[in-house]
C-alpha cells in the first residue's frame, strides 16, 4: 500500500541529496547512478539505485513519526541489526551495506542494502498455479521456523528496548495498550466494540496467552507483499523492522487476517499441529493485526474501510464466545 498521504510520513529526498548520501556511504563517485523511487509500504521512503549494472536499495526512515502508531516509531536501527543477524544464519534477506543515523544530509536514519531479484509475491500470486502457491507457503513455513529457532529469555519490542516483560500475557497486553492509547488520543471510533471490551477480551484469555513453550525471534510481518519469488520459489524476504522476541505464533503467516492458517505453511514449520490454546492465541494475534491496520489508517488519514471493522468485530465475537 502506497497512499498519497504517505508523503507526510515518508522522508523522500532529491536526487542531489541521495547522490551525496551514496557518495558518503560508499566513498565513490555517484555520477553514473540511476535513482528510481519504489512504491509500497506505509512509513519508509525506498529507492532502487543502479550503478553500472549493480542494484542497491536505499531505505530512509520516516519524516513525521507523529502519524505512526507508537509500536512502529524509531525502529530502523533494529532492521539494520536484524539484517546483520540474517546474514549470520544464511537467511535470504537483503545484505546490509551501510547504516547511518540522521546526519547533515538526511533528517532520518537511512540504510543501503542489497537488491533481491525476483517478483513481488502479492502482485504475482494470481498468476501462479496452486502447486506453486503450495510450494511457496511450505517454504515460508521453513524460513519462518529458521528465524524462530533463535531464542531469548525475555520478550522484546524494538520500539521499547528498555522495557522488560515477564510473560506473554503482559507483552501482548502492552502491544494492545499501545494501540488503544494511540486510538484514544485521537478519539477513534473502533466500531461495535469499545476499548474496554477489546482489553477485557485479552485479559479473559490470559491462561491461553501464557501457555507457550519458548520465547523466540519472530518476523511478525511476513505477509505476501514482503515476499520475493523467482521461478516458483521464495528468493527472499524484505522488511525486517517488525521482528520481536515473542511467541512463535506471532509470525504473520500463522494469523493472516483471512482467518485461515495455511496447512502448507504449518507443514513447512516443522509440521506444526495447533492445540486449543495456540488457536486462541492465533485469534488474538489476528485481532491485533486488524486493529493495527485500523489505527494506522486513521493516523495517516487514509480513511475508514468497512471490511476492517467487520473483521475486527468477527475476531472479538469469536474470542468472546470461547469456552474450553
Amino acid at each position: 500500500m502506497d497512499q498519497n498521504n504517505s508523503s507526510t510520513v515518508k522522508n523522500y529526498q532529491s536526487d542531489f541529496i541521495i547522490k551525496k548520501m551514496y557518495e558518503k556511504s560508499f566513498h565513490t563517485s555517484p555520477i553514473n547512478i540511476v535513482i528510481s523511487k519504489l512504491s509500497g509500504g506505509l512509513k519508509n521512503a525506498v529507492y532502487l539505485i543502479e550503478d553500472n549494472g549493480k542494484k542497491i536499495v536505499l531505505k530512509i526512515g520516516p519524516r513525521d513519526e507523529s502519524k505512526m502508531i507508537t509500536a512502529d516509531r524509531g525502529i530502523l536501527w533494529w532492521e539494520a541489526e536484524m539484517l546483520k543477524l540474517m546474514e549470520k544464519i544464511n537467511f535470504p534477506a537483503p545484505k546490509l551495506f551501510h547504516y547511518a543515523e540522521k546526519d547533515e544530509l538526511c533528517s532520518s536514519p537511512y540504510m543501503f542494502m542489497s537488491y533481491i531479484p525476483g517478483k513481488n509475491y502479492l502482485e504475482n500470486k494470481n498468476n501462479m498455479s496452486s502447486k506453486e502457491i503450495e510450494n511457496i507457503e511450505n517454504q515460508l513455513g521453513q524460513l519462518s521456523a529458521k528465524i524462530c529457532s533463535i531464542t531469548s529469555d525475555k520478550f522484546f519490542l524494538p520500539s521499547q528496548p528498555e522495557k522488560k516483560f515477564s510473560n506473554n500475557y503482559e507483552f501482548i497486553l502492552n502491544l494492545f495498550d499501545l494501540l488503544l492509547n494511540d486510538a484514544k488520543e485521537r478519539n477513534m471510533d473502533l466500531g461495535k466494540y469499545n476499548y474496554d471490551i477489546i482489553r477485557e477480551t485479552i485479559k479473559k484469555n490470559k491462561k491461553s496467552l501464557n501457555n507457550i513453550n519458548k520465547i523466540c525471534l519472530c518476523h511478525t510481518d511476513i505477509w505476501d507483499g514482503n515476499v520475493i519469488v523467482d521461478k516458483g520459489n521464495v528468493s527472499g524476504i524484505v522488511d525486517f523492522t517488525d521482528l520481536y522476541y515473542c511467541d512463535e505464533l506471532m509470525t504473520f503467516y500463522f494469523h493472516t487476517i483471512d482467518g485461515v492458517t495455511s496447512k502448507n505453511f504449518l507443514k513447512g514449520f516443522n509440521n506444526k499441529k495447533l492445540n486449543f490454546d495456540e488457536k486462541v492465541r492465533i485469534e488474538i494475534y489476528r485481532m491485533y493485526v486488524i486493529l493495527k491496520m485500523i489505527v494506522d489508517c486513521e493516523l495517516k488519514q487514509y480513511g475508514k474501510f468497512d471490511w476492517m471493522y467487520q473483521n475486527l468485530e468477527k475476531r472479538v465475537d469469536g474470542l468472546q464466545r470461547i469456552r474450553k
